[in-house]
């Protein structure tokens, strides 16, 4: 993948963190190979070069999550990056992190995990509906004399189920199913803003 625009700005600040953040601190030793594969991604970007789509995902997956999202279950988890805690000088971990911490791994990712989950199933189910069903749309459109795909849709919406074809019922229904899975995902993401 070519790595341009706005992402290339952000892969190269991100690069330039980890390389402050390794020179400053003691505390913090990124592996050779890790460091390697920064200079790598760095040399490549910078040069305008095309780098491997997995190289970019392991070191920089913030900047593609919904690129990584299309994965597989497997491959996703591959890609996902440890969670940050803070701890004293001394060493220990502070209590409110803990807890923090803890809460957002249980609950809030389970629950925008399984937002993003049903967003792409609706965008894939979206998407085969209309595959499925564009040719029939198409001729009804042109042959039918509709105006607009629009109008003979809000026209099938207020149409009584008895007289519409076999496929427009049946088109319908998964369109009803649809709008539904988008108000459940409307209503987790409502609830996930008010936490």
């Amino acid at each position: 993948m070519l790595i341009s625009g706005i992402h290339k700005v952000c892969v190269l600040g991100v690069i330039k963190y980890h390389q402050i953040r390794q020179e400053l601190f003691e505390e913090v030793s990124l592996h050779p190979e890790v460091l390697k594969d920064l200079e790598i991604l760095h040399y490549h970007v910078e040069n305008n070069f095309p780098i491997e789509k997995e190289l970019v995902f392991k070191l920089v997956p913030e900047l593609f999550v919904h690129e990584i999202n299309k994965l597989a279950a497997r491959d996703r988890i591959r890609f996902k990056k440890p969670r940050i805690s803070y701890a004293r000088a001394d060493g220990e971990q502070l209590e409110v992190d803990l807890a923090a911490n803890a809460l957002k791994e249980t609950e809030m990712e389970k629950l925008l995990d399984k937002s993003m989950q049903m967003e792409m199933y609706l965008l894939e189910q979206t998407s085969d509906v209309y595959k499925m069903y564009f040719d029939k749309l198409r001729d009804e459109v042109t042959y039918g004399g509709h105006v607009t795909l629009r109008e003979y849709m809000m026209l099938l919406e207020v149409m009584d189920a008895e007289n519409m074809k076999p496929w427009e019922r049946r088109m319908w229904g998964e369109i009803r199913e649809l709008r539904q899975i988008n108000d459940d995902i409307k209503a987790l993401q409502a609830h996930l803003w008010e936490k």
